[in-house]
């Protein structure tokens, strides 16, 4: 059997697997597997150890990749929009590399409370994503050529700018729509602001697209675009400018799990 024709195989196992419904209850339960942590805590802390976990995540400890962490999404992107297919495979092995990144850094924490924490179910999830990047950036099912979309599918650039400029004050979560702050802060390091863009990114390509990718990417999406809006807006209201950060995710990943499961002529 040659080698395109096992990817081939196992691409359309990925594609029916992600077509059942009942895979998504599944990964949803990923969600709840409890989180660890180095000092004993009662389990009605959980909501306290996770906002102080993500509020002290391992991956703030590299402030010099930040700026870079905006930069290099924004070549790329302009080099797929040139290039196509020429810089497929880097694009994908970097969006792999770093939801790599986000699962062993962004949700582990050494935290002043539980020392070291680790949210085990953030970790499952954003690894299934990453894996699926993975693959996508192994096998290139995914036809990503320029070409030019209806004016209506643009809908999605103004949320994912947002998203990827993060105007916000972490230190008080208040709004903070300063140049430089825009540009050095770490949302290019964080799984809420850098879904929407690559999220977007691929429904620009669609159908054209890898659909398990797709479909994956954006499920995980609306899980934490749903929980996080309940956090900022219902449970920390105080944070609500936070809650606004988070609609891209759940807005474009809606979208982008209703085209993965569009029936069309690829």
């Amino acid at each position: 059997m040659s080698t395109d024709s096992a990817l081939e195989r196992s691409q359309s196992r990925l594609d029916s697997a992600t077509a059942k419904w009942w895979l998504y209850p599944l990964l949803f339960l990923l969600f709840f597997i409890p989180a660890y942590a180095s000092e004993a805590y009662d389990p009605t802390e959980t909501l306290a150890l996770i906002e102080e976990a993500l509020t002290n995540p391992l991956i703030y400890s590299f402030p010099r990749l930040m700026p870079l962490a905006k930069l290099v999404p924004v070549l790329l992107i302009a080099a797929l929009a040139v290039l196509g297919n020429r810089v497929r495979r880097l694009f994908t092995a970097y969006v792999a590399l770093l939801y790599t990144a986000l699962a062993l850094f962004q949700i582990t924490a050494q935290t002043p409370t539980y020392g070291f924490v680790l949210i085990s179910g953030n970790l499952a999830l954003v690894l299934v994503v990453a894996l699926a990047w993975a693959w996508e950036a192994m096998a290139a099912r995914a036809d990503l050529t320029p070409r030019k979309q209806p004016l209506w599918k643009w809908w999605v650039a103004p949320l994912a700018v947002l998203a990827f400029l993060a105007p916000i004050d972490t230190g008080t979560l208040a709004p903070d729509f300063s140049v430089v702050g825009m540009l050095t802060n770490p949302a290019g390091l964080t799984y809420c602001m850098m879904t929407p863009v690559i999220l977007a990114v691929l429904t620009m390509y669609h159908p054209k697209v890898n659909r398990f990718v797709l479909r994956v990417s954006s499920f995980v999406g609306m899980i934490y675009g749903a929980v996080n809006t309940i956090v900022w807006f219902v449970l920390i209201p105080s944070g609500w400018w936070m809650g606004v950060l988070h609609i891209p995710l759940l807005l474009i990943s809606i979208y982008a799990f209703v085209l993965g499961h569009l029936r069309t002529e690829d």
